[in-house]
């Protein structure tokens, strides 16, 4: 096993001789090292369906298959030697709503109200056009992107609050949050950015803005504050995809985006994906 990690405090690339040998490090092994480098990207695992269920076991706890009906993912149901287990297959040509579009910055399951900003696991299954097609972007808004921020931007923090709402039912679900969240396993904080309403499109998940009490007429503070974070290279990687590969990230610690895919007619990119709730210590078991 070849551990390398792409920045100082954050993002850690794996790789194996074999990808059955992710199992073989003692349970705990993995879910303390993504709590401490927040992205891991595993390279080549081709494994199994079901192998690759089990490796969501190694960080908390997987989605059932009733729980993917609430963020309205595709759902596939493998049968593993620990029990039946759900996959929630995606490609350019299932997607209802981005195709081979790009698509902006945002955090996945930010609303949810219990257990929202889970783990997301991504493994490509096809994959053509690697070089140029669907690079994935994260830019880390952990606690450590508050020393990037300007003087008048640490002062904002603690005086603005978030207005979001469901993603999949626009004008629904409308929920307030402080600017700086805390995560429920580390207590590290960090920013509440996400993909925002802008002009005529109003189907984001943040919606309003309010500083000091008052209610902007825009979301331009979210612009303002991504637009300066992606000016720092340390905060920053961008992942192309080799077939097979295996990136598993914190939804807390992150916004992620994606460039256009550029496939020809017929060609299909194709993801499992997996949901993976943050579980303390005592809940922490297979």
């Amino acid at each position: 096993m070849i551990l390398k990690n792409v920045h100082k405090n954050w993002a850690t690339e794996i790789q194996f001789d074999d990808p059955l040998d992710f199992f073989k490090q003692p349970m705990g092994f993995w879910r303390d090292l993504i709590y401490q480098r927040k992205l891991l990207i595993f390279k080549k695992m081709k494994f199994t369906k079901e192998d690759y269920a089990k490796f969501s076991l190694h960080f908390g706890r997987p989605w059932t298959n009733e729980e993917y009906s609430y963020s309205e993912e595709k759902k596939e149901d493998v049968m593993t030697d620990v029990g039946l287990m759900t996959l929630s297959p995606f490609s350019n040509k299932t997607s209802k709503r981005l195709h081979t579009r790009p698509m902006t910055y945002h955090a996945d399951i930010p609303n949810k109200g219990i257990n929202p900003f889970p783990f997301r696991s991504l493994w490509i299954t096809k994959n053509p056009n690697p070089e140029i097609s669907g690079i994935t972007g994260f830019l880390n808004i952990s606690q450590e992107s508050f020393s990037y921020l300007t003087d008048e931007q640490r002062d904002l923090l603690d005086k603005v609050k978030i207005i979001q709402q469901s993603w999949y039912k626009p004008g629904t679900d409308f929920r307030e949050y402080d600017f700086v969240k805390i995560h429920p396993i580390t207590g590290e904080k960090s920013l509440r950015l996400n993909y925002f309403c802008k002009g005529q499109d109003q189907t984001a998940w943040i919606k309003y803005v309010i500083i000091n009490e008052q209610q902007q007429p825009d979301c331009q503070l979210i612009e303002d504050f991504t637009k300066h974070l992606l000016q720092f290279k340390d905060l920053q990687h961008f992942h192309t995809w080799d077939t097979y590969d295996i990136l598993i990230y914190d939804n807390y610690q992150f916004i992620h985006n994606r460039s256009s895919l550029i496939l020809e007619a017929g060609e299909e990119r194709h993801f499992y994906r997996m949901n993976i709730d943050h579980v303390n210590d005592l809940e922490f078991k297979i």
